[in-house]
């Protein structure tokens, strides 16, 4: 019962590495201290309870097999979310539901920040495939600035406010609204040039 202890009151990055060196126990620390949260999301996307639990058992056996992928980069809690947004895109791709066709700017606006970001007339990945079009916004991210991607995914993945992503990041909310601004603008002109190059209208999607 004292190791029990022990494991429950270390961080994330102990219990991560822990696990990497294929301690189980670690894993499952992790598993309990994270599976509301990720629950959450999945049933916010699925809309069905034993789907929802079936999902999230395959996102932690995802988590565990490609643990060795976590570089740090990012928390734990976007890397997990980013896993679960995946197996739910999957998951509705392959039962061909309702899908999901929520564009970035209905995302921002859903969070309550469409005020002040800049609005883009058509959504450029409509009509792409869902698995698809997470694959892309994910490419798509990784050449903003860490300052930008970093506040990004606060916001569409973990769903925080200003508030809170301004105390992940140690900076102002101000400065957050800035990061958020920009990165999204710039989001729009990368996710643009690439769909450009699969010879796609971003104006008009497929």
């Amino acid at each position: 019962m004292a190791g029990e202890v022990e494991y429950t009151s270390l961080g994330d990055d102990v219990l991560i590495e822990r696990s990497k060196d294929g301690d189980q126990s670690s894993f499952e620390v992790l598993v309990a201290r994270y599976r509301d949260r990720v629950y959450a999301q999945i049933y916010k996307m699925i809309q069905h309870q034993e789907d929802a639990l079936d999902l999230s058992q395959d996102v932690w056996v995802k988590a565990w097999t490609r643990l060795y992928q976590f570089q740090g980069d990012s928390p734990f809690t976007t890397w997990i979310t980013r896993i679960a947004i995946n197996v739910c895109y999957d998951h509705l791709r392959k039962k061909q539901r309702h899908p999901v066709e929520e564009s970035i700017d209905e995302l921002t606006e859903k969070n309550g920040e469409g005020e002040w970001t800049p609005k883009v007339d058509a959504d450029p990945l409509k009509g792409i495939a869902d698995s698809e079009k997470t694959e892309i916004i994910l490419s798509a991210m990784e050449n903003l600035s860490k300052e930008q991607k970093l506040a990004l995914e606060y916001m569409y993945f973990e769903q925080l406010e200003y508030k809170e992503i301004a105390e992940r990041m140690n900076c102002s909310t101000g400065t957050v609204m800035s990061r958020l601004f920009y990165g999204k603008k710039n989001l729009s002109r990368l996710l643009g040039a690439i769909l450009e190059k699969r010879g796609i209208d971003p104006k008009n999607g497929l």
